[in-house]
């Protein structure tokens, strides 16, 4: 019980520093040239004394870059680790050595980390003036639309296949993609009976919480029908996993 109270007293007060900066600030952080991801910062510094705005701020960051730099390893062990060695190399005739193995690894470490870097830094520079927590949820959003069905059904239905997993994973995060870039044009369906619905679509592409939603729905959807239509898993695993 402690425990829940402090970890929702946290959450909580996280909103507290927007709502402080919205109250001090008003709309000058909304206004032309100015930007959102400026409010902490400004907010330290109209609160607290130069020294201690500076020190709270480098917190932050390190916080920032810890956080960063962990993603940024993960993400290249995925590459070298999980995509190359667990799933390409049972697959290669013939098999590689372990040294061998390892050294592939290591380079595909190594370059898999620079290449997400560059990339991470492109997209940080053509999204600097985009809200943060819409930037945050353009990733939140993609990963909830794309296992909605699989986590969420896994969890409750003794039906879900591996294929309908699949299926419900992939359909999920292209439809939130498919909405987010807002790639469907209501041109392209005039005079038809579909060019409200893409109308609205479009209208809802820079919203990354509706295009979440829409791609949790689409994800739940697929991994249904999709299992439905394909080969149950072992009912000894079924009952492995849900109880006899």
């Amino acid at each position: 019980m402690k425990l829940a109270f402090a970890i929702g007293i946290t959450l909580g007060m996280l909103s507290l520093a927007g709502l402080l900066a919205r109250g001090i600030f008003d709309d000058a952080l909304l206004a032309e040239g100015a930007n959102p991801n400026q409010a902490l910062p400004l907010l330290f510094l109209e609160l607290f004394p130069t020294w201690l705005a500076a020190l709270v701020g480098v917190g932050i960051l390190c916080a920032i870059m810890s956080t960063a730099d962990g993603l940024l390893v993960s993400s290249s062990q995925i590459v070298a680790n999980d995509l190359y060695r667990r799933t390409l190399v049972p697959r290669l005739r013939p098999r590689p050595t372990d040294q061998e193995i390892d050294r592939r690894v290591l380079v595909l470490s190594r370059w898999s980390t620079a290449v997400i870097l560059a990339a991470c830094a492109i997209m940080a520079w053509f999204l600097i003036e985009t809200n943060i927590g819409l930037i945050i949820w353009m990733g939140t959003g993609g990963m909830m639309a794309a296992f909605a069905g699989p986590l969420v059904m896994g969890a409750l239905w003794r039906g879900v296949t591996r294929t309908g997993a699949y299926w419900g994973l992939v359909c999920g995060m292209g439809s939130f993609v498919l909405l987010h870039t807002g790639a469907l044009e209501p041109a392209w369906f005039a005079d038809t009976l579909l060019f409200d619905g893409v109308a609205w679509l479009k209208g809802e592409s820079p919203n990354p919480f509706s295009c979440s939603a829409m791609g949790e729905i689409v994800s739940v959807v697929v991994t249904w029908g999709v299992s439905k239509l394909t080969q149950p898993l072992d009912r000894a695993h079924l009952d492995q996993l849900f109880g006899a």
